[in-house]
């Protein structure tokens, strides 16, 4: 199992973020809590599950042995996480964090392309 770390910076209140996702739920929450995150900041009610890191908590959660993913990469595995939610019994209501839709993720479309698009909608 992997936990990985794009290398998006979004602009927002000041800060870049990245996003955090893993192969499962479980393994994700557990190196969230490594890195000092609340689970309740959790975007659990996105297209595509994740956490938002800083970029300085995407240099500690590399050091922790997160590995970089490209876009194919993130977009993968957290459509496995989306998957994985989908079978659980989730507490509907249930809090679930930072504001959804303040962290879509801007990526270039290609190296030829210099407009962005968001790697999540939100």
């Amino acid at each position: 199992m992997t936990v990985y770390v794009d290398d998006s910076r979004l602009s927002w209140r000041g800060r870049s973020w990245c996003h955090l996702v893993a192969d499962s739920i479980a393994e994700l929450h557990v190196f969230a809590a490594q890195l000092g995150l609340r689970q309740e900041w959790f975007q659990d009610r996105t297209m595509y599950p994740h956490y938002d890191v800083t970029v300085s908590m995407q240099r500690r959660a590399l050091a922790l042995g997160a590995q970089v993913g490209d876009k194919k990469t993130i977009v993968a595995c957290a459509k496995r996480l989306r998957t994985e939610l989908g079978s659980q019994d989730f507490r509907a209501g249930a809090p679930t964090g930072l504001p959804r839709g303040a962290f879509a993720c801007e990526v270039a479309a290609s190296a030829d392309e210099p407009s962005q698009q968001p790697l999540f909608a939100t």
